[in-house]
């Protein structure tokens, strides 16, 4: 049931940069942006956000931005600005994948952007449109398609000097992978995000976000879920360096799923509390919808589904977004569950009914098996095994379409206990077969997933292997830097010494003194400087505090020394001695032959 409702919860596309109230602080700081941008692609870029931010709760006012955007690009006559125009309004429908509608506009707008980047060479927005598609077939179930787009896209990023363009294709094509069950080339792909995208220089947080967020979702479906609480973690870690908080928000409601999933609900329980409280500080009241999906989502998982249902109560909150997203069948599909778990089948079966024409009208293909699957399960409850073949059937129609093994698993157990209660012994023979054809085969999936995550394990110490080589390698290197800079002074030393002993002119001495001085003063700041960045951990006011109180030390201890020494030098005091020494061993030598 777990399963069910957080796979609804994830197609609906709901996230937290985009069901919002109409007026709310998010919203504003998008129009401040817009009102003061003076370029026209800062204005694409913010009406972009508008029309993205509103499709779900105006559609009417999200379509406005769209044309104003759309007619600004074409206005401005700049091809870059037209394909990013058309991207931007693939984003928008491909951001509310579990409408099949939606998926089918974003791919015709997809479509246009690689057409008009094509005609005139514009490779980086080829990359993007092909990204965008990959993400529609994805969603529309397709992942040779999407393979096909993924392939295109990164053999365009593999020559392009765009990071954020490497690391998107990195995870999608990483996405794709993992939807073909293709765990370890999913997760290389992963990596290699995760790389560039920690070593981008400049602002690099979306990155990171992206390939930790993406990680995370890598472990969750292994159920490694301490790696996966890590990289969530490590996102939230991430909004507090750049201080942003509305991600946080995914962020807290993102754990709170995992420790959901891994049966802590307490901690879960917390989490979402968490999420409350900033969107409280934040006073951002609607955002808190998606934490509410995950308390029900938490409190089906833990046999508590009065809970939910109170919760439904309690929160008007969430069937005013429902309604005016247009997604009340949604409230309904969740009213259908809660009732079946809670064994008030009568009131299922009504919301499931409500709920029936726009789930087949709207929906996606996953969507519909959820239906399908409940419906079965319900009819089975309450003895209609007939009408539950009937859905079970539909339910084994879309797992044929989309080849997924675990749709086909459950399909035919459940076919097969159907048949049974009916007597149709022929075809409960049949599927109960299928049954344990498909079984077997996720046996050898389970198995392979044991290797998998050795093989992840495997992976993961390689690469830090190589980190500590490389660490070790560079330190390495230093060292010997450090120790040649350390010979270069002491034999500069050496020789100025030596040029105080013998009759050098005082201008070389000076001048060899001068540098000679230098170059001990600058190593030993060099040498503090490493000292000094661990530890102010690289704070700039910090780092400037600590040279401060080091160079009113030692410049003037370097002018004093090198003044003291380089007169002395000068002097020709170590000349007399010398003279002194050399005569003193002349008369030990004649008094002994004497």
């Amino acid at each position: 049931m777990l399963r069910n409702f957080t796979c609804l919860v994830l197609l609906l596309g709901v996230s937290v940069a985009r069901l919002q109230a109409q007026d709310n602080p998010y919203t504003d700081s998008l129009k401040t942006n817009l009102e003061h941008a003076t370029s026209t692609r800062d204005k694409i870029r913010w009406m972009g956000e508008l029309s993205i931010f509103y499709l779900p709760i105006n559609k009417e006012q999200s379509d406005n931005y769209a044309s104003q955007l759309q007619q600004l690009a074409e206005q401005s006559r700049d091809r870059e600005l037209m394909a990013s125009a058309l991207l931007i309004n693939a984003r928008r429908f491909s951001s509310f994948t579990g409408i099949q509608a939606n998926i089918n506009i974003a791919m015709e707008y997809a479509q246009k952007a690689l057409a008009l980047a094509k005609a005139n060479h514009m490779e980086e927005y080829e990359a993007w449109s092909y990204l965008r598609m990959a993400s529609c077939a994805r969603a529309s179930s397709n992942n040779e398609k999407a393979l096909n787009y993924d392939n295109l896209a990164s053999s365009i990023a593999a020559s392009s000097e765009n990071d954020s363009l490497k690391v998107e294709a990195y995870i999608s094509i990483a996405q794709t992978y993992l939807r073909k069950d293709d765990k370890m080339l999913g997760f290389r792909n992963l990596l290699r995000a995760l790389d560039v995208a920690e070593t981008k220089k400049g602002y690099n947080y979306y990155e990171q976000r992206d390939a930790y967020y993406a990680l995370s979702d890598f472990y969750s479906d292994l159920e490694e879920w301490e790696k996966a609480k890590d990289y969530i973690y490590k996102a939230i870690a991430l909004t507090h360096k750049f201080k942003i908080r509305y991600d946080r928000l995914t962020f807290y409601n993102q754990l709170g799923r995992i420790y959901a999933a891994n049966q802590q609900y307490d901690i879960a329980g917390g989490m979402f509390e968490k999420a409350l409280a900033l969107a409280d500080t934040l006073k951002f009241e609607v955002i808190k919808f998606n934490t509410y999906d995950g308390m029900m989502g938490m409190y089906i998982a833990a046999k508590q589904p009065e809970k939910a249902l109170d919760l439904i109560r309690k929160k008007p909150t969430i069937k005013e977004v429902m309604k005016s997203a247009g997604f009340y069948y949604y409230l309904e599909l969740i009213y259908g569950m809660v009732y079946t778990k809670m064994d008030k089948l009568d009131s299922a079966d009504y919301y499931y009914r409500k709920a029936e024409p726009a789930i087949n009208a709207n929906t996606s293909l996953r969507i519909k098996y959820e239906f399908y699957d409940n419906m079965g399960t319900l009819a089975k409850k309450q003895g209609n095994y007939k009408r539950a073949i009937e859905y079970w059937k539909k339910s084994e129609a879309i797992a044929n379409t989309t080849g997924n093994l675990q749709f086909h698993e459950e399909t035919a157990q459940k076919l097969d206990s159907c048949y049974q209660h009916i007597g149709d012994f022929k075809n409960a023979y049949y599927y109960n077969r299928q049954f344990q054809l498909y079984a077997d085969s996720i046996k050898r999936m389970s198995t392979e997933k044991d290797l998998m995550l050795l093989e992840v394990e495997n992976e993961n110490k390689r690469k830090e292997r190589e980190e500590i080589r490389e660490v070790e390698a560079t330190r390495a290197r230093h060292n010997i830097q450090y120790m040649g800079i350390t010979v270069a002074i002491a034999c500069v030393f050496i020789i100025l010494t030596m040029f105080g002993i013998f009759r050098v002119s005082s201008t070389t001495i000076r001048i060899l003194g001068f540098f000679a001085f230098i170059f001990l003063f600058e190593f030993i700041i060099l040498l503090a400087d490493n000292q000094i960045h661990h530890w102010t951990h690289g704070e700039p006011w910090k780092v400037m505090a600590i040279k401060i109180v080091l160079i009113s030390v030692l410049l003037p201890l370097h002018h004093f020394i090198e003044e003291k020494v380089i007169h002395y030098l000068t002097s020709r005091k170590m000349l007399e001695l010398n003279k002194a020494a050399l005569l003193a061993k002349f008369v030990s030598r004649k008094e002994e032959e004497n």
